[in-house]
């Protein structure tokens, strides 16, 4: 690596995770740029960069990693990620391709309780019994979601498990750490290695012992995860 490689972040400058990761690459002699996720990047900023991140699915993400893409410069994740994850039906897909098993979709509501979901992950968050873009039943679990997070860092993956509250009860609340299932593990591995992900989150609930994929995310945010030091690891990966 030399002083002049430049990483520009598509996120906030005080976020808990990606300050701390922008912090310990800059000790490295890497600049990092903080832009604002909500505005494109212009080609021009983006052909000063040697790697972008994202850390916000937003219609301006895919913008702006699009002219990454056309000129060629790595992102963590890239286009193609986004398009799998950001768009909610094909990530689904995705999950169901690598083996998790996911709920029923639906286009109009099922009998009983249902989510309702957007097609677009940036356009809002799941609601219990409220219109939406397509539907799917609401399992008999616990309100709890076990929070399956990935880093490839280039030459290994860590995995992380976060146990939290369900957003479909309220603010999620972080509850505690758990070990990660192995076989949920490998599948969470496979799908960043056929997308290319260097970074997703994947929410897992459990339904009579049974785990079922609800959620796939190309920007978690890592929080309480422990993943700084891999995250940065990955990163760095994208300028060699």
């Amino acid at each position: 690596m030399t002083d002049q490689q430049r990483v520009g972040v598509l996120c906030a400058p005080d976020h808990t995770v990606f300050a701390a990761v922008a912090d310990s690459l800059r000790d490295r002699g890497v600049g990092v740029t903080f832009y604002d996720p909500e505005i494109p990047l212009d080609g021009a900023t983006v052909a000063e960069l040697d790697a972008v991140v994202s850390k916000k699915t937003r219609p301006a993400t895919f913008t702006t990693l699009r002219r990454a893409a056309d000129r060629g410069i790595p992102a963590w994740n890239d286009f193609v990620a986004y398009c799998v994850f950001g768009l909610r039906l094909v990530g689904l897909h995705a999950l169901d391709a690598v083996g998790f098993r996911t709920p029923p979709v639906s286009f109009t509501p099922p009998e009983g309780e249902y989510v309702a979901k957007t097609l677009r992950s940036w356009e809002g968050t799941p609601v219990v019994n409220e219109e939406g873009d397509f539907y799917q039943p609401l399992l008999p679990a616990a309100p709890i979601d076990h929070k399956y997070y990935c880093v490839d860092d280039g030459e290994q993956y860590h995995v992380r498990v976060l146990e939290a509250s369900s957003k479909l009860e309220g603010e999620k609340r972080i509850l505690g750490h758990l070990e990660p299932d192995p076989e949920l593990a490998a599948k969470l591995e496979t799908l960043a290695a056929r997308t290319g992900a260097h970074g997703v989150g994947v929410d897992i609930i459990h339904v009579e012992g049974e785990p079922y994929a609800v959620d796939v995310n190309p920007a978690p945010s890592f929080r309480e995860t422990g993943l700084e030091a891999p995250i940065v690891d990955s990163i760095a990966s994208l300028l060699e």
